[in-house]
């Protein structure tokens, strides 16, 4: 998984998820900008970061892009500190937010249902991402979420 080495904190993208960040090639849905502002910071305000509600709000935070499209994302602490002491910025998703918000490829129901939750009603709350602590994915956590991912991405 590649990060960039001049950056505060160490953004990555798992391979499953670049398969989706490379669709949004020539869309002009502003992920460039937004990767760049996460390895700077993922809590500076130019993000308006939000947390997903409910059972997901401990782990994911949400950004919107541009036309339409959104990136999930989470932190974990440097996997082998001695290597690369940055935290971790993992992108966890990004996907098109549909009109009227619930769908079967709508981006906030396919990653509650990647990681077997259900989908908050419409009008909860989205707090801000960094109001407390930075969301945080244990080792296991994202693991499991990376190989539904894959098993998702196949049976398309």
């Amino acid at each position: 998984m590649p990060t960039t080495d001049d950056e505060p904190f160490a953004v990555v993208i798992p391979p499953p998820v670049q398969v989706e960040v490379e669709k949004l090639a020539g869309r002009s849905a502003g992920y460039g900008d937004t990767r760049r502002l996460l390895g700077q910071d993922p809590c500076q305000p130019a993000l308006k970061a939000y947390r997903l509600s409910g059972p997901l709000e401990p782990v994911v935070c949400g950004v919107r892009l541009k036309r339409g499209y959104r990136l999930a994302f989470t932190t974990q602490p440097p996997l082998v500190p001695k290597e690369d002491a940055r935290r971790r910025v993992v992108v966890l998703y990004v996907g098109k937010r549909e009109p009227g918000h619930r769908g079967d490829d709508d981006v906030w129901d396919l990653l509650h249902d990647l990681f077997g939750t259900k989908n908050p009603p419409v009008g909860h709350d989205k707090p801000p991402c960094c109001a407390q602590q930075l969301p945080e994915i244990r080792d296991e956590a994202l693991d499991a979420f990376v190989a539904k991912l894959r098993r998702v991405q196949r049976g398309r």
